[in-house]
């Protein structure tokens, strides 16, 4: 009895997930007496979210595009090399001398991390097919600790607080670890057995992203007391990046990868997994840093329900 009702309840969150993600952020501003207890467990939220998006990936329609070697080229370059290319010409125009060295940081993790982890769950939610994202997820996170130190560090340049190769083996352990936990559980768990959970298990990642809200939080409510005005701009930078990722990859490739792909690679795109590098560094992040990582979540979070009118008229005319 016990049992059917968690199963229940968690079937009701992953049903409703959209709605769930965009509560969890700001129930988890609410409690700010817990953020500092659950600070410390940011890296195993990050390991979780890793392990199950791939334990539960549909590898069959990655077939799909891998069949087209051309599209899914384009698209992992982009999805590598956009953002740090855009941002490393706004900081040349605007001068990094002229930016906090904290914040600095912070939009250099936004152009070293992959796509969020998150963005092929995204897809399935709004109803998009989500097989692009799942293979440029196991592409672009493969080779992220080789190439997110090196790109951290040319943006931010000695804003980094850590070596670039200290950095990389971190990323390189957790990463790995995650693969091992998500190779053991589709042995032992079965992948159909993964895909008839997947509304029970939905509702465990909107469990998992609620732990991930509370822990991000920490400190922000005390910040934003201090400096209100730096609160601001930091969560108008940090949506303004994701808002330009989505619209500047659905211009330059509509055409090319078509309205529903380069939709799903925009989200990616503009929505970076900073906390990848976030718990890689550990207690050397910098506060500023951490404030505008905690931020960044606010787009992250409310994204399903801010671009689900956009995704309805993508799917209206893809079906047309």
């Amino acid at each position: 009895m016990l049992i059917d009702t968690a199963l229940r309840a968690l079937t009701f969150l992953g049903k409703h997930g959209a709605a769930g993600f965009a509560i969890s952020i700001f129930v988890g501003l609410a409690l700010p007496d817990l953020a500092s207890t659950f600070r410390p467990v940011l890296p195993v939220t990050i390991f979780c979210f890793v392990t199950l998006s791939f334990a539960r990936a549909d590898f069959s329609g990655v077939a799909r595009v891998v069949r087209q070697p051309a599209r899914l080229a384009t698209a992992t370059a982009w999805a590598i090399l956009a953002m740090p290319i855009v941002i490393t010409a706004a900081l040349a125009v605007v001068g990094r001398g002229s930016i906090d060295p904290g914040l600095l940081l912070g939009i250099a993790l936004i152009a070293a991390s992959p796509p969020l982890m998150g963005v092929p769950a995204y897809a399935s939610l709004l109803g998009l097919d989500n097989s692009m994202a799942i293979a440029l997820l196991v592409l672009t996170t493969a080779v992220t600790p080789f190439i997110a130190p090196p790109l951290a560090s040319f943006v931010a340049g000695e804003a980094v607080p850590l070596d670039p190769f200290v950095l990389g083996l971190r990323l390189f352990g957790l990463l790995g670890g995650a693969l091992i936990a998500c190779l053991a559980l589709r042995r032992f768990v079965g992948a159909a057995r993964l895909a008839r959970w997947r509304h029970p298990l939905d509702g465990v990642n909107v469990i998992i992203y609620f732990v991930f809200a509370i822990a991000a939080m920490d400190g922000v409510i005390d910040a934003t007391k201090a400096d209100p005005a730096r609160t601001a701009l930091y969560l108008a930078l940090g949506s303004g990046i994701a808002a330009a990722g989505l619209a500047v990859t659905m211009l330059a490739l509509g055409r090319r990868l078509g309205s529903a792909d380069s939709f799903v690679l925009g989200l990616g795109t503009g929505m970076r997994n900073t906390g990848l590098l976030v718990s890689a560094m550990g207690a050397a992040c910098p506060p500023n840093t951490y404030l505008f990582f905690a931020l960044l979540q606010f787009p992250i979070y409310t994204a399903p329900l801010l671009v689900g009118p956009l995704a309805r008229l993508i799917l209206r005319r893809t079906a047309a």
